[in-house]
């Protein structure tokens, strides 16, 4: 006799699904952030993460490139926190750690 197919969900699906996406009640999802903000305690046998990359900085006329904008160069700096790029057709700020951001 053949009957509907069968489904199995096995709990490390769940458990997987649940980690990677939280949901609220308005429907919006938020990522997990993950071990990457966890403390490092003095007395794990594990090596400290690594120091963290040392801030990109941009002066005025620096000629960049962004992955989605393209080329540009910079019109204002607010130090440490933002640019103004000019790409040509449109006039962008960008804001810190300007991680799609290069200089030329």
């Amino acid at each position: 006799m053949q009957g509907a197919p069968r489904v199995r969900i096995y709990l490390a699906d769940l458990r997987e699904a649940f980690r990677s996406t939280v949901r609220y009640a308005h429907n919006e999802e938020v990522k997990r952030t993950g071990s990457a903000r966890r403390r490092h305690l003095p007395t794990s046998p594990f090596a400290p993460p690594a120091a963290a990359p040392p801030a990109k900085e941009f002066t005025l006329d620096d000629q960049v490139t962004h992955d989605k904008y393209g080329l540009g160069r910079v019109l204002e700096v607010e130090p440490g926190s933002a640019v103004l790029v000019d790409f040509g057709n449109q006039k962008v700020k960008i804001l810190s750690p300007f991680t799609k951001l290069f200089r030329l």
